[in-house]
């Protein structure tokens, strides 16, 4: 399977059938499936994208079998079956759409064949039909609008989803010591809990974190199984039939504003030079191999100058010559009058000039803080464990040490001081980095 796909932006929610009866919804599902079943050969998009179709449209029910007879009419159930034999001139447009985008988006070619189909149920309609294949693969605002209104909403995804691929791929590769807050971080650029992060049970796994062209609720994993609508159970636990070393994940970034950047994150797991050799075996070689247009050195800041860190800078330094962005997590843990953010930022860039890095750009950030701010803003539900420790750093990073936006040589990003959590996710450093990188 294309690994790209994961970067599309589903339709579903929007789909017209959703308003019909549920014998006539199962009866639609069920003819997606017989064309692309047709022509997929049941790749693991296609099976992913069946799957989806049927949780969306057809909820706790099952395909029936479909036959299309020699008068090209279409029966459902076998020839005994007392189900209706529903027509579908008023969706066939939509029918088109699904089963390309089911079995076909990145392959015109493959998609002539599902044409043909559709084209052999609705033959008085065979060359709107095919001008409506052409507009898939190649934008035609204006005959879908004139021919096809009812969906023109659908079709703008569909359309936005081929120039959202279109565009180059920016790959930013994370790395760091155990513990340093990594997954937190990326599920803060996120947005949402994507990415485990208990790092005693995460097994040797590259995980590709992907952008999607657009907001659908959904996120995907490809581990071994792809699934199109992946639960907090399902994107938490490894799937063992999975013998790769990789890891796939498909969401919407979230943030103040859209991110419109087509971007990959690499995530190699936590090294630690007294444990978990085969973590760092593996994070070393996908550093020296990997290409990416970024590298993200995350460090702890309640455990700066460890030897384990060290060892490991020392090894990026020499294996690694691409852009460097490092970047001191927790300090919002810092006692006052103990500890001092500037003094440490100071003492990690001095620190790393030593090691062998030129002119190291070294930033704050609380990762917790922008998480819990973006699943707040975006009306995900909080432990009350997480909503004190939202409230917390509302208090903390309101102090002017703790403001880590002042810190980044990048232009603030406006934001209301009426609001909050805007607040709270500029002070937090997350809106700065995220000007960077993107």
């Amino acid at each position: 399977m294309d690994k790209e796909l994961l970067h599309l932006q589903q339709y579903l929610h929007l789909h017209p059938v959703l308003e019909k009866d549920k014998k006539y919804r199962i009866a639609y599902v069920s003819l997606v499936k017989y064309i692309c079943d047709k022509n997929a050969k049941r790749d693991k998009w296609n099976k992913g994208m069946m799957s989806l179709f049927k949780q969306c449209l057809m909820p706790n029910e099952d395909i029936i079998a479909v036959e299309i007879d020699a008068k090209n009419n279409i029966v459902f159930g076998g020839k005994n079956s007392r189900f209706l034999k529903y027509r579908f001139q008023k969706y066939r447009y939509m029918l088109l759409f699904d089963c390309l985008f089911s079995c076909a988006f990145d392959d015109k070619k493959k998609g002539k064949g599902v044409l043909d189909d559709v084209c052999r149920l609705f033959p008085r309609n065979a060359k709107k039909l095919s001008n409506m294949f052409d507009a898939f693969y190649d934008e035609d605002y204006a005959f879908v609008k004139n021919e096809a209104p009812t969906i023109l909403n659908i079709y703008e995804i569909i359309c936005n989803n081929r120039k959202f691929m279109l565009l180059p791929e920016k790959r930013i590769m994370i790395t760091a010591n155990m513990s340093a807050g990594k997954s937190t971080l990326l599920n803060a650029l996120a947005g949402k809990k994507v990415n485990k992060t208990q790092n005693d049970t995460c097994t040797a796994k590259i995980h590709y974190l992907m952008n999607k062209a657009g907001e659908d609720r959904f996120s995907y994993e490809l581990d071994y199984d792809l699934e199109l609508n992946a639960s907090q159970e399902v994107l938490m636990d490894d799937n063992a039939d999975n013998s790769s070393l990789e890891i796939y994940v498909g969401t919407r970034f979230r943030s103040i504003s859209e991110i419109s950047n087509k971007v990959c994150f690499i995530d190699t797991p936590g090294v630690n030079s007294s444990q978990n050799k085969e973590h760092r075996e593996l994070t070393d070689s996908t550093i020296s191999d990997e290409n990416c247009d970024l590298l993200i050195y995350l460090l702890n800041g309640e455990n700066i100058g460890t030897d384990d860190d060290i060892k490991h800078l020392r090894f990026v330094a020499e294996n690694y010559h691409g852009e460097i962005v490092f970047l001191i997590n927790k300090l919002d843990r810092f006692k006052k009058d103990v500890d001092s953010v500037p003094a440490t930022l100071k003492k990690v860039a001095e620190d790393l000039t030593k090691i062998g890095y030129e002119n190291p750009h070294v930033y704050p950030i609380s990762a917790y803080a922008a998480y819990l701010a973006k699943m707040s803003m975006n009306g995900e539900e909080l432990t009350e464990d997480e909503i004190d420790d939202l409230d917390f750093r509302k208090r903390k990073l309101s102090r002017e040490e703790f403001q880590y936006h002042r810190y980044y040589d990048v232009e603030t990003p406006e934001i209301d001081e009426n609001d909050e959590l805007g607040v709270l996710l500029r002070n937090s450093g997350i809106l700065s980095f995220e000007k960077i990188i993107y």
